[in-house]
């Protein structure tokens, strides 16, 4: 039997998983990597850039390809995997590598978690994702309101399936950065996309036009947009209407106002204020004590895009208010709540991954 699969779809899994592929591997435990095929999309998931990200561990793995849902099962048939962890929001593997470890009589334990806010505005879709992690035998969540949020459901039977208020890997980077980031001087304004909201062309446009509007008032700031993508790709939460294609189409903008595609971290030590629809790059901004704004013009009232999620940190704004000036006091206090960032989280999960292996390997 071989110790760890992991199956990987989109930058967001990469990014939070290649943290504990590394420590794994730096510990001697052998490991493989799936990324996954998809048929449906237009785009290709896989670019250069997120290639690149697996560099300096590719060469130690045993499996590192690019496979389909029928290769990939058939990967772990011959294998018989101690731990496979799914990292996609295709959560329907999830339940398919369950029954076919079951029908071929396989050991394999499997992992299965969150990599960003779990937002409350599509109530059935979040209730079928938990009911297919359900088949998992440990959930990772990026902090405790999430564990909680999942737990409220009673979809879980917590006697099979451990959910663990791990933290995100991922964020062990920010919070090494942390410091530097609190320190700097700032004066810029930047807006977060969340890639799939606002959803239609015309409020996309009406979003970029608010924020050149937004530059003309902020005069003395640079206003940056910062695009979730740098071009269209497939993903599950890719964007029809790309901003930055919108952007570039209108004429006559202020000087103030540009495209940034820089690294987020690099962004927070610049960001005097920080705008968003719902992203969870407006979370961490709030663990870098940026002010940050949650913009929920196009909810309609309704939490369509899941603005009205950030109500806790006081941080709810419109357009006009912005247009004032009238900004609320941010309540920072239950952001650790809601993510967790104490530069641990690689270590937390990957030694959950490490004991669900020896468990499995003593039975």
């Amino acid at each position: 039997m071989k110790a760890f699969l992991f199956i990987i779809q989109f930058d967001s899994f990469s990014k939070t998983l290649i943290p504990v592929i590394k420590y794994l591997l730096d510990n001697d435990y052998p490991c493989d990597i799936v990324l996954l095929k998809q048929k449906f999309y237009k785009k290709a998931w896989i670019s250069k850039e997120i290639l690149s990200l697996f560099d300096n561990i590719k060469d130690d793995l045993g499996i590192f390809g690019l496979y389909s849902k029928r290769k990939t099962l058939q990967i772990i048939k011959k294998n018989n995997y101690s731990v496979i962890t799914i990292g996609t929001t295709y959560t329907s593997l999830i339940e398919r590598v369950h029954y076919e470890s079951k029908k071929n009589k396989l050991k394999s334990k499997i992992v299965s978690g969150y990599v960003g806010a779990l937002l409350k505005n599509n109530n059935d879709g979040f209730v079928k994702g938990v009911k297919r992690r359900s088949f998992s035998d440990l959930i990772w969540v990026p902090g405790e309101e999430a564990k909680q949020q999942i737990l409220s459901l009673n979809l879980i039977n917590t006697s099979k399936t451990k959910i663990v208020n791990t933290g995100l890997p991922r964020f062990d980077n920010l919070f090494e950065k942390l410091e530097s980031i609190r320190k700097a001087d700032k004066n810029k304004i930047i807006f977060f996309e969340q890639p799939t909201f606002p959803v239609t062309k015309s409020e996309r446009i009406l979003l970029v036009r608010k924020l050149i509007d937004l530059a003309k008032v902020y005069k003395e700031n640079i206003i940056l947009i910062k695009p979730r993508f740098n071009e269209k790709i497939g993903h599950a939460h890719r964007p029809k209407y790309l901003l930055q294609d919108i952007f570039n189409k209108i004429s006559n903008k202020p000087k103030n106002i540009k495209i940034s595609n820089d690294n987020i971290y690099s962004l927070f030590k610049e960001c005097k204020l920080s705008l968003t629809i719902s992203s969870t790059a407006g979370l961490e901004s709030l663990v870098c004590e940026i002010p940050t704004f949650f913009i929920n013009d196009f909810c309609n009232n309704q939490n369509l895009y899941g603005s009205d999620d950030f109500k806790t940190f006081n941080a709810l704004i419109s357009f006009d208010d912005l247009y004032n000036k009238n900004l609320p006091q941010i309540n920072f206090n239950p952001i650790f709540n809601t993510i967790r960032c104490d530069g641990n989280n690689t270590l937390r999960l990957s030694n959950e991954l490490i004991t669900i292996h020896k468990q499995n390997n003593s039975i």
